[in-house]
């Protein structure tokens, strides 16, 4: 169970993360390990074939959760965050 810290609690205020959204990508995300950090990331690819297409896994793609310790600690809209990562390895 991860929980969050109060700065991820501001930046998910401010940059528009909402709470399904987060709930999906808690409940189906992957960590990846990059660049010493460790993220909760969305890979449509390896969702089960009912959800992957859905809206809600299109918007919980587009985010980027760095967590450390158990601990979400903040959050990033970004257009591609499986190749942003990749290209930080």
């Amino acid at each position: 169970m991860l929980s969050y810290s109060v700065h991820f609690i501001r930046r998910q205020e401010q940059r528009g993360l909402r709470h399904d959204v987060l709930s999906f990508i808690v409940e189906f995300g992957e960590f990846r390990v990059s660049r010493k950090a460790t993220w909760l990331v969305i890979e449509r690819r390896s969702l089960p074939d009912g959800i992957r297409n859905s809206s809600l896994a299109l918007r919980a793609s587009a985010w980027l959760l760095l967590v450390r310790d158990g601990v979400l600690v903040t959050c990033y809209r970004c257009s591609s965050p499986l190749r942003k990562l990749n290209r930080s390895h």
